[in-house]
């Protein structure tokens, strides 16, 4: 027998058995990528969170932005930057651990964050609604009477939207960048 046709035949074998596994070859999901890059993700928020917000506060109070306004707006943009961080450290590790679909990676570990978050709300809902019944003789302080409320739902609204939309970018360009290192490695 020819030895080009049994290796042709044994590259057809192989093809089959990964078309009966449902994946080609090299191009499937790497969920144990995608986990420790959502770890890796938390961990970061956690560490940079309290690093991003002090710097980010320091730099406005430096330009002379002081206010009760500002350190709303200098709260922001520290969770936006936090967030951006946290989810391209996430990101890369994903994309550097599976070595291939870096971006496809990335944007997994921002979607296993929304799910996660969204049970942990629904969670906190059903167990937050009796704990709330309790509160109905308490009074909370109101708005403080400097901060004006202009434009208030237009910012949260923005903030929010770039929240959500953020750690799909920056997971996807940091599991790019992570997949092109991975690929490299001995």
């Amino acid at each position: 027998m020819d030895p080009g046709f049994v290796r042709v035949r044994l590259s057809i074998e192989e093809d089959l058995m990964s078309a009966r596994h449902g994946r080609a070859r090299g191009s499937g999901t790497s969920w144990t990528s995608v986990l420790i890059g959502w770890l890796a993700a938390l961990g970061a928020s956690l560490i940079l969170s309290g690093i991003v917000g002090a710097v980010v506060g320091a730099i406005l109070a430096a330009l002379g932005f002081g206010g009760v306004s500002e350190a709303g707006t200098s709260g922001l943009v520290g969770v936006l930057l936090t967030l951006f961080f946290a989810f391209l450290i996430g990101g890369y590790t994903a994309g550097r651990m599976a070595s291939r679909d870096g971006s496809k990676h990335g944007l997994l570990v921002a979607l296993l964050t929304l799910i996660v978050t969204l049970i942990l709300v629904l969670l906190g809902g059903v167990a937050g609604s009796s704990f709330i019944a309790n509160l109905r003789g308490v009074t909370l302080p109101g708005i403080p009477s400097e901060v004006s409320q202009q434009g208030l739902g237009t910012v949260l609204t923005l903030g929010s939207i770039i929240a959500l939309l953020l750690p799909f970018v920056a997971g996807a360009l940091g599991g790019s960048w992570g997949a092109k290192t991975g690929r490299g490695r001995p």
